[in-house]
């Protein structure tokens, strides 16, 4: 049988078996009647309580027969008994033929007991193994069962963080917005204070300048309801003009209309220019000019530019491309922004487009600081940055490249550290 702990077979045969349980009347009986033809008058096999299993001639034979015994041996024990009555007379070689039936028998018995003991044996293994394999199987199955409620837990789990990311990277995305809104809003607030500071102070000279024009017409009003005499009203009227500096007033009050009028189309042109870079107006796809959303971008960070800058423009004319304006003008807004912080002054700003067989190229060339070797890979990172606390959200070029990503383009950098960084974008030509 098989040990489990020992992992090997130990064949056991101290079971105690009988005669015929081995041997068969079948078997045996032919040789019996062999033993007959051959002289003897009566040939039997005892079981071990010496009762016959198989007899074959005269089963009471006379008393003057001479009667051979051979014991028959299972397993090195006597279990049974060949008995043979002969005629002394008449059958000679008795003894020859008792021992060669004997042996013939013993033969029988000891392959019967192999074939047993070999049929037992493989049918122990046999039982054996299909227990332990129907052990294994069901350690399988719960094995199979937990994993199935684990994958099916851990697929949950998935799903909920994945829904957290999500909501994470919009959180993100919202933020990057907002940051950008919050710069875009300073940048937006000094462009428009400046020409609203003088359209201001010239509207509060102008209002002085009508006071004393009201003092003059209340003067002239005065002198005539006095009916002064014409000399006096006009020397009196000389003198209280000079007075009153109206001569440079209505010199000045020209000069101060054109400026105050220049400075409105200035706030306007950059509430349109505003307006045109969100394109407020459009939430759905629609076919852009990125050109012009270039320009846009560019107007709309006029306000962020060093002093000394240099914007150098190599737009060539391009194939409308299908797209979500506001999303392209967000991401031309974060390249061109990154570039206008790379330097403080001297800033040689280059901006390029062209059209290929394949595809629209658009290029943001700089010769600010550059970005160091060991940060190159991390530029698309979110939260990657490597300016101060609190003067970077690290999301601008993420939102970017998603962005170029979702209209099935792609974005590069190269860089050099002190010598600039030159961002590419490639976008399929729109079928």
């Amino acid at each position: 049988m098989m040990d489990a702990r020992t992992s090997h077979i130990d064949f056991i045969v101290g079971e105690d078996r009988r005669l015929s349980q081995i041997i068969s009347r079948a078997e045996v009986e032919p040789l019996l009647r062999s033993m007959i033809n051959a002289g003897p008058v009566w040939a039997a096999i005892l079981d071990e309580n010496c009762v016959p299993l198989c007899s074959q001639g005269d089963d009471k034979p006379a008393e003057q027969y001479h009667e051979i015994r051979h014991p028959l041996l299972v397993e090195g024990e006597p279990q049974g008994m060949l008995v043979i009555s002969v005629d002394p007379a008449t059958c000679s070689g008795a003894d020859a033929l008792a021992l060669l039936a004997r042996d013939a028998l013993q033969l029988t018995i000891t392959n019967n007991l192999k074939r047993m003991l070999t049929t037992e044996m493989h049918t122990t293994v046999v039982q054996e193994s299909y227990d332990q394999l129907v052990e294994t199987n069901q350690r399988l199955v719960q094995s199979e069962r937990r994993y199935r409620e684990l994958a099916e837990q851990l697929e949950l789990k998935v799903e909920e963080r994945t829904v957290e990311l999500q909501k994470a990277y919009s959180r993100m995305l919202q933020q990057e917005k907002l940051a950008a809104v919050g710069g875009l809003a300073a940048g937006m607030a000094h462009e428009i204070n400046n020409p609203n500071g003088f359209v201001r102070s010239n509207l509060t000279t102008l209002a002085r300048y009508v006071e004393r024009m009201k003092e003059m017409l209340n003067c002239y009003q005065l002198m005539i309801a006095q009916n002064t005499p014409l000399q006096q009203l006009r020397e009196e009227s000389e003198r209280r003009r000079s007075d009153l500096k109206l001569g440079v007033v209505l010199s000045d009050t020209a000069e101060l209309l054109e400026q105050s009028i220049e400075g409105s189309d200035r706030i306007a042109r950059i509430v349109a220019d505003l307006k045109a870079f969100s394109h407020v107006d459009e939430t759905g796809y629609s076919d852009a000019d990125l050109n012009i959303e270039l320009e846009q971008t560019i107007a709309v960070l006029a306000s962020q530019l060093s002093p000394g800058t240099t914007i150098l423009r190599e737009l060539q004319p391009l194939p409308l491309f299908g797209c979500r304006p506001g999303l392209f003008s967000q991401a031309f807004f974060n390249i061109i922004q990154n570039s206008i912080q790379s330097r403080t002054e001297g800033l040689q700003l280059r901006i390029s487009s062209k059209r290929t067989d394949s595809e629209i190229v658009i290029a943001v060339n700089d010769n600010g600081c550059g970005i160091a070797a060991q940060n190159l890979q991390r530029v698309f990172e979110p939260f990657f940055t490597t300016r101060e606390v609190g003067r970077g959200t690290g999301m601008g070029l993420t939102v970017a490249r998603e962005i170029v990503r979702a209209a099935g383009g792609t974005i590069e950098i190269e860089s050099l550290e002190s010598a600039g960084t030159t961002v590419t974008i490639h976008l399929p030509l729109s079928t």
